[in-house]
C-alpha cells in the first residue's frame, strides 16, 4: 500500500464501498481473540464494532458498515480504523496512479488472493466448521 498516493487520492475505494475481512482468522483474531462465533453470535456483536455482514456473494463476510460517502471509518483524514485492524482487502489494495487522473472511480488493484471469490471460499470454510 502506497500511503502518500492513497492520502493524494483521498480515498475513492473508500468512498466506493467499504473493504472486506477476506481471512476469518485475522478478523476473530483482531476483533474476537480466541473465540469462534457462530453466525447468530456474530450478527449480534458486530454493530457495536460499526460492522455488518456483507452478503452479496450468498457468503456472509464481515465489512464496515457502507454509509452514503461509502465506508463508515473513512473521514477527512483517511480511515479511523487502526492500520493493524483495517480489512485485508484495504490493505492489500495497490494504487494506480491514473486514479488521480479520473474525475471520479478508482482504478487500483487488488491482488487475486484477496478477491471476492477467495474471501466467499474462505468464509464458507469457516461456517461450515462452527
Amino acid at each position: 500500500m502506497d500511503f502518500s498516493l492513497c492520502r493524494e487520492c483521498g480515498g475513492r475505494c473508500c468512498q466506493g464501498s467499504p473493504g472486506i475481512w477476506v481471512d476469518p482468522e485475522r478478523f476473530f483474531g483482531l476483533f474476537f481473540p480466541g473465540q469462534r462465533l457462530t453466525l447468530a453470535q456474530l450478527r449480534g456483536e458486530l454493530p457495536a464494532l460499526g460492522l455488518v455482514l456483507w452478503e452479496k456473494t450468498g457468503v456472509p463476510i464481515p465489512a464496515p458498515r457502507s454509509v452514503v460517502s461509502g465506508c463508515s471509518f473513512h473521514g477527512a483524514t483517511g480511515c479511523s480504523l487502526p492500520l493493524a485492524q483495517r480489512p485485508c482487502q484495504c490493505l492489500a489494495l495497490i494504487p494506480v496512479k491514473q486514479t488521480l487522473e479520473q474525475a471520479q472511480g478508482c482504478l487500483c488493484r487488488l491482488p487475486e488472493a484477496y478477491n471476492m471469490d477467495v474471501a466467499k471460499r474462505r468464509w464458507q470454510q469457516y461456517w461450515q466448521t462452527v
